[in-house]
This record gives C-alpha cells, sequence and structure tokens, in this order.
C-alpha cells in the first residue's frame, strides 16, 4: 500500500516528461542553434560589422554581436556549450514544477542579456573588440545553478525553497575560482571566502530544521532517471567552469572574455532568482 502510494506522487521519469513537455519548449530551443549558424554563414565582412567596438558602439552592435562568430571553432564551443546547459536546464525545470521560470528566463536572456552585458563591459574604456554567445551561454549556466538547486528541493521536500538558492550561486563562484589557472592569492581568497559563506548557510540551513536524513531519504525515494538527471546537472555545475575559464585565455589569436563569463552567469543566476522571489 505504501509503495502504491509513493508511486502515485512520484510519476515516473518518463511519465512526466511526456506529460509537462511541448513542441513549442523544443521549438525555442532548438531555434537559437539554427540562428547562430544562419548568422556565421554571412560573408566575413558583413559578420564584422556588427561585432561590438569599445570604441565605437552602437545599440546594433551591443546586441547583435553577441550572435556573432568569426571562426568555426568558436562556433561550435558555444553551440556545444548551449547544447549541454539548456536543455539540462530545461529539464530540471520541467521536472522540478519550474517551467514557467524558464519560459520567461530563456525568452529574457536572449533579448536583455546582450545589452546588459555588453553595456558593463563598455565601463571599462579599451581598445577591443568582441563578438560571441558565450556571455549568454553563462547566463544560461547560471538558470541551470537555479534550476538544480530547485530540482532538490522539490525531489527532496527540503524546506524554504528557492530563497535559500544562493547557497548554490557562491558554490558556483568557489568552482569559478576554483577553475582558474594558474591559482593566485586572489581566486584563493574568492573561493575561500564563497566556502566560508556557502558553510555559514549551510548552518543556517540545519538551524531551520531540515536535516540531512530528508535529503537522504528523498534521493532513496526518486524513480528511475530522476537521480542521473540531478547528477548531470551536477556534473555540469562542477564541470562546465572549467571550459568558460580556460587556462590559457588566449586562443587562436583571441582573448576569451573572463568578465564577460562571470557577469553573464552573475546575471542570469540574479535575474532568474529575483523573479523567483517576486512572481
Amino acid at each position: 500500500m505504501a509503495s502504491g502510494r509513493r508511486s502515485a506522487i512520484r510519476l515516473g521519469f518518463g511519465t512526466t516528461l511526456h506529460a509537462r513537455s511541448s513542441l513549442f519548449d523544443a521549438g525555442l530551443i532548438v531555434a537559437v542553434p539554427f540562428v547562430l549558424i544562419a548568422v556565421f554563414t554571412l560573408p566575413a565582412g558583413v559578420r564584422e560589422s556588427y561585432a561590438l567596438e569599445y570604441t565605437d558602439p552602437t545599440l546594433v552592435t551591443m546586441y547583435a554581436s553577441h550572435f556573432v562568430h568569426l571562426n568555426v571553432q568558436h562556433l561550435a564551443a558555444n553551440l556545444a556549450g548551449y547544447a549541454f546547459l539548456v536543455p539540462t536546464a530545461y529539464l530540471l525545470c520541467l521536472l522540478g514544477d519550474r517551467r514557467r521560470t524558464f519560459r520567461v528566463a530563456f525568452p529574457a536572456f536572449l533579448l536583455a542579456l546582450p545589452f546588459g552585458l555588453s553595456g558593463l563591459n563598455l565601463v571599462f574604456f579599451r581598445q577591443a573588440v568582441a563578438y560571441g554567445f558565450s556571455g549568454v551561454v553563462m547566463g544560461y549556466f547560471g538558470l541551470l545553478t537555479l534550476s538544480l538547486f530547485g530540482y532538490a528541493e522539490s525531489r527532496t521536500n527540503l524546506a524554504g525553497g528557492d530563497r535559500h538558492a544562493p547557497v548554490a550561486f557562491f558554490v558556483g563562484i568557489a568552482a569559478i575560482a576554483g577553475a582558474l589557472a594558474p591559482a593566485s592569492r586572489a581566486s584563493a581568497a574568492v573561493a575561500a571566502a564563497s566556502l566560508l559563506l556557502c558553510g555559514l548557510y549551510a548552518r543556517t540551513l540545519l538551524d531551520l530544521g531540515v536535516p540531512l536524513a530528508r535529503f537522504r531519504s528523498g534521493l532513496a525515494e526518486s524513480p528511475p532517471g530522476y537521480l542521473e538527471l540531478g547528477a548531470v546537472g551536477t556534473l555540469l555545475f562542477f564541470g562546465y567552469p572549467f571550459i568558460a575559464f580556460p587556462a590559457d585565455p588566449f586562443q587562436g589569436g583571441t582573448v576569451v572574455n573572463l568578465y564577460t563569463h562571470l557577469l553573464g552567469y552573475a546575471l542570469g543566476f540574479i535575474s532568474v532568482y529575483t523573479f523567483r522571489m517576486t512572481a
């Protein structure tokens, strides 16, 4: 009897996925790579004209530059990051009862995040040209971070909901600082400070009466597929910073804009967290 009641409450992975997903969502997700590839088929001179020159910015280049790639390797890297992060974030939102969050965040990042990233880059006046989708991809990494926390909360019945999600954000900052190589005193200090904040926050959670036993029992009762999705999300959460923040930012005659990557992560997480807290 108990087993029957539990299965009624916790539907199978495939059943829930089929019931909650839609072709509309899939179409939105798939459309972005097609747009990036279509832009890449434009003549090189046209693409270069839409890159953002910090000394001569325009509203058009502030937005369009994020969809411009000048070589196949750069495009492939961003498409791969998008292909891993966005579908995983979607599944985490879908199966964590947060599909509306994804449907709001996904188009909002495409429309607003390019302007935010470009504007914050222009604060530091310098002779440089910027282009590429990686900053927006990092925004989706911020969405993945909050989605993963929300997914764990929904699967394990932890109290408090998304208001405790900043602990995941600071774990992400610590992971990014740890990915930076070679290690420096600054990156070590950031990682240590982030982990300290996580520790203080974890103590607060325990003081609120959220024992780890509930977390373990929630994982144990999850049907097949749920734990695996959480594992994939966790691997991306800890592994993708090593891709987005390479040891050598000088690649192929260009410089990886680590500042934009960090901004994308922060803006992505903070905007979605704010939406969740005010919606």
